[in-house]
C-alpha cells in the first residue's frame, strides 16, 4: 500500500478503544467498545472478521495491560495466517498505545509482495546472494535453525558461544529435517515456522512435528531459561505461562524477572501455581499486580533498602558494555576510523533501519560483502545510490542525534529541579496569566 510510517498525534478522549484501520480505499478511526480489555487473540479475531478481510489483515496493538498503562505492557504483532497467531515484542511500548486510547492499528491488503521496486532484477540477484551469506554462517544457518533461539540464551549465559560444542549439521540436512513434518488435520491452520514470510533463518518452531507444542515466538525460549531460576524446567508450562502473559499483552520475560526480584525480597519460593497467580493479579489490577507490572526498575524503587538485590534490576543493554572488549576483524571501506564498539552499534542500527532481523547480524557483521549488498538492495528498492559506509554513517548520526536528545532532556530536567517554595514566590512576585 506504500505506507512508510503512521504518525499519530493527539489522543482518543473517550473511554472506548480506538482502532485505526487502513485499506486500499483509505483510513478510518473506529471506536469499538467490545474490544475493551479483550484478550489479544480475541482482538485479532474481531479485527480480521469484522473490520478487515481475514488473513489479508495484519494488526499491531495492545492487550489489557497496555490499556491500563502498565509499564510491563508490550505491543503485539500478527503473524501471517497460521499458528501461532501473534507475538508480543520485548521492550514495552504498550502503555504508549494505551495513553492514546489506541487498541490497534490494522492494515488490509492482498499486495504483500508487490510494493514498488525500482530495479527488480538487481533486487532478486542481491537478495539471493545475501540470503546465501546468511545461510552459510554457522550461527544463522546452523545453530539457529537447528536448535532455535535457545542458542542465543546459551550465548548469554556463557558469555561466549563455543560453536565447536554445537553439533555440526549440514544445511541440507537441517532443511530436510525441518520439512519432515506430519501433516496437520484437514482444516487446521498451518504452522508458522518463521516470524516473517520467506525468512532464511527460520528459528521459530523448527522443532515442531505435527501437533507438538508450538512456540509462540523465539522469546519463549527466553521464558524457559528464566523459569530455570525458579527451579522450573518444564517446556509445556513455559509455553502455557507465555501464552497467558501474551494474551494480556505482557512482556513475559521481564515479568518473570520482576517476579524473581519480588519473591526474593519477600524471601518466598515461587512455584508454578505462584507464578500463574501473579499473572492473574495483574489481570485483576490488584495492588500486587500493579507492583509486579512496574518492571524491575519500578519494583526496586519500592525496596531500595535491599541494595544487594540491585543486580537483579534489568539494566539498559548498554550498561554492561564496559565488561567486554569488542574486537572486529574488519570494517567497511570509509569506516576504518570508527571504534569497534561504535561500529558494532551502527551495524545493529542499520539493520533496524532497514527492517532486518537482528538474528542475521552474526553473518552480516562478519561478511565483507554483506553490507555492500545491503547498499545495493537499498538502491534497487529506492533508486537512490548509496555506498555501504553511507548506511553506517547514517546510523552513527542517528545514534548521535539520540545521544544529544538524551543530554538535552537531562539538562532540561536539571533546570526544573527548583525547590517547591518557588510556588509561594510565584504568587508573591507575580499574578496569574489569566488575571
Amino acid at each position: 500500500m506504500g505506507i512508510v510510517a503512521i504518525v499519530i498525534t493527539g489522543k482518543n478522549p473517550e473511554n472506548v478503544p480506538a482502532v485505526l484501520s487502513f485499506d486500499e480505499d483509505g483510513g478510518q478511526i473506529l471506536k469499538v467498545l467490545c474490544l475493551k480489555e479483550r484478550e489479544i487473540s480475541e482482538t485479532i479475531s474481531y479485527i480480521r472478521n469484522n473490520i478487515g478481510r481475514g488473513k489479508d489483515t495484519a494488526a499491531i496493538g495492545i492487550g489489557s495491560a497496555g490499556e491500563h498503562l502498565l509499564p510491563i505492557a508490550s505491543v503485539f504483532t500478527t503473524y501471517p495466517e497460521g499458528n501461532p497467531l501473534f507475538n508480543c515484542a520485548r521492550g514495552g511500548m504498550g502503555d504508549v498505545f494505551g495513553s492514546k486510547g489506541l487498541k490497534a492499528v490494522a492494515v488490509t491488503t492482498k499486495a504483500n509482495f508487490t510494493s514498488k521496486v525500482v530495479n527488480v532484477t538487481e533486487m532478486e540477484r542481491a537478495s539471493k546472494r545475501l540470503a546465501r551469506i546468511i545461510i552459510d554462517h554457522p550461527v544463522c544457518g546452523g545453530a539457529l535453525p537447528a536448535y532455535g533461539s535457545i542458542t542465543l540464551m546459551k550465548m548469554m549465559k556463557s558469555n561466549k558461544l563455543n560453536l565447536e560444542s554445537i553439533k555440526e549439521i549440514p544445511q541440507s540436512k537441517i532443511i530436510a529435517e525441518n520439512q519432515r513434518v506430519n501433516l496437520t488435520k484437514e482444516g487446521s491452520p498451518r504452522i508458522n515456522r518463521t516470524c516473517a514470510p520467506l525468512c532464511v533463518v527460520g528459528c521459530l518452531n523448527r522443532h515442531a512435528r505435527g501437533n507438538e507444542t508450538l512456540l509462540a515466538s523465539p522469546a519463549e525460549s527466553e521464558v524457559s531459561a528464566a523459569l530455570e531460576d525458579f527451579g522450573i524446567e518444564d517446556a509445556a508450562f513455559a509455553s502455557r505461562f507465555n501464552r497467558i502473559a501474551f494474551e494480556q499483552g505482557i512482556d513475559s520475560v521481564e515479568f518473570l524477572f520482576c517476579c524473581a526480584l519480588y519473591y526474593k525480597i519477600k524471601d518466598m519460593k515461587a512455584d508454578k501455581v505462584t507464578l500463574l497467580a501473579a499473572l492473574n493479579e495483574v489481570k485483576e489490577l490488584t495492588d500486587l499486580g500493579r507492583i509486579l507490572a512496574s518492571r524491575t526498575e519500578g519494583l526496586y524503587r519500592l525496596y531500595q533498602d535491599h541494595t544487594k538485590l540491585l543486580p537483579m534490576v534489568t539494566r539498559p543493554s548498554i550498561a554492561e558494555e564496559h565488561n567486554f572488549d569488542i574486537n572486529l576483524s574488519f570494517k567497511v571501506t570509509g569506516c576504518e576510523d570508527l571504534e569497534d564498539k561504535q561500529y558494532l552499534y551502527a551495524n545493529m542500527l542499520t539493520l533496524g533501519n532497514l527492517g532486518i532481523c537482528l538474528f542475521t547480524s552474526f553473518a552480516i557483521i562478519e561478511s565483507r560483502e554483506a553490507m555492500d549488498l545491503l547498499a545495493v538492495l537499498f538502491q534497487a528498492k529506492t533508486g537512490r545510490k548509496l555506498e555501504a559506509n553511507d548506511l553506517i554513517r547514517y546510523s552513527v548520526n542517528c545514534l548521535k542525534v539520540e545521544e544529544d536528545y538524551e543530554k538535552q532532556a537531562k539538562l532540561l530536567s536539571l533546570q526544573k529541579e527548583i525547590p517547591e517554595f518557588v510556588k509561594v514566590l510565584h504568587r508573591y512576585f507575580g499574578k496569574g496569566v489569566d488575571e
